[in-house]
């Protein structure tokens, strides 16, 4: 037996050393900070195509903040684009779920397949950073359709903002302050070196355009100065008992100007999570300022519009939709 051992061992010392692939790597002349990773694509019902996770904004000391986008394979002409802004009490959430829907990026990319290019935000959450970092994640989404319109196939001058609960505060409160110097977004300089952000000090590039040709709103905040919610202190890093004027500079309620766009608010009668006086609020607000505003208000439903019964959830789910479906291919259309 040890002389067989002794062969094999022999055997296998002499069998010749499986080959190796080489050590090769691309070698830039500097540190090399561009993502490289090939970008995904999606393909999805009604000839729709998905890009996960694209890269907006690069901020030092954050992770990258990203969006999905759902865009019809056609690109033979500019859409319109809606920019959907989640919510979760701006502490959790993200881009691919909503309420009661059991797909939600299906849902978006039925929009996309009614021709609109559709972008689904990941903001900074506030345990990540606290406000006004949301509302400038917001911006820099609403930015970078511009940035990539062609691209994208995105028709510039018509960009609309979606947004539900916290995602319905930050949408509105995007809409209402276009132009506004306190909410530009950081410059993405996570990527660059320190003698690109030096140089990017002394642009003097005009800002990218972040007004919006619309908003649809479901049940959002748009007072944070009276929403009963530990939720408020967490964003603002205050009690906004404490810090009112905050509380108010930051609720699109107290932000109401000129010129503003048209906008869709829907509601249930029976939020306790968000009251219903919210929407009606910023309804009556925004129409005595003349702007076009209307409210649906859907009897017997909570917050994110479910009810009593699977049915009357649905029901509500799907009445919102068609009704911001219908309002979005309004605007589109220039009606």
């Amino acid at each position: 037996m040890r002389n067989i051992c002794l062969s094999f061992a022999a055997l296998l010392l002499a069998a010749p050393a499986v080959a190796q692939p080489p050590v090769e790597a691309e070698i830039s002349e500097k540190s090399a900070r561009e993502d490289v990773f090939p970008q995904a694509e999606v393909g999805l019902r009604g000839h729709v195509v998905a890009y996960p996770q694209v890269e907006i904004s690069n901020l030092d000391g954050f992770r990258p903040v990203r969006m999905d986008i759902y865009a019809p394979r056609d690109r033979s002409q500019s859409r319109p684009a809606v920019l959907w802004v989640h919510g979760g009490g701006w502490s959790r959430g993200d881009a691919r779920t909503s309420g009661a829907y059991a797909n939600w990026p299906a849902v978006l990319a039925s929009l996309a397949a009614r021709g609109f290019v559709v972008a689904s935000l990941d903001y900074r959450l506030s345990g990540e950073a606290k406000f006004p970092a949301q509302i400038q994640d917001v911006k820099a989404a609403i930015r970078h359709l511009r940035t990539q319109s062609g691209a994208l196939g995105v028709d510039p001058s018509r960009v609309y903002l979606w947004g539900g609960s916290a995602g319905g505060h930050l949408a509105s409160l995007a809409a209402v302050t276009c132009g506004a110097a306190e909410y530009d977004p950081q410059p993405s300089t996570g990527r660059l070196s320190r003698s690109q952000i030096n140089a990017l000090k002394g642009s003097k590039a005009p800002p990218v355009d972040d007004c919006v040709q619309g908003a649809a709103l479901w049940y959002g905040v748009f007072d944070l100065e009276h929403v009963p919610s530990v939720n408020v202190a967490g964003l603002l890093g205050c009690d906004p008992a404490a810090c009112r004027d905050v509380a108010r500079a930051a609720s699109p309620l107290y932000r109401i100007g000129k010129n503003l766009p048209p906008m869709l608010l829907i509601h249930g009668t029976k939020d306790e999570t968000v009251d219903v006086s919210q929407s009606k609020a910023m309804a009556a607000a925004l129409q005595a300022a003349g702007a076009k505003a209307e409210l649906l208000l859907i009897l017997d439903v909570d917050h994110g519009l479910t009810g009593s019964t699977p049915q009357i959830t649905r029901d509500a789910n799907l009445l919102a939709l068609r009704r911001t479906f219908a309002f979005f291919e309004s605007l589109a259309a220039g009606r």
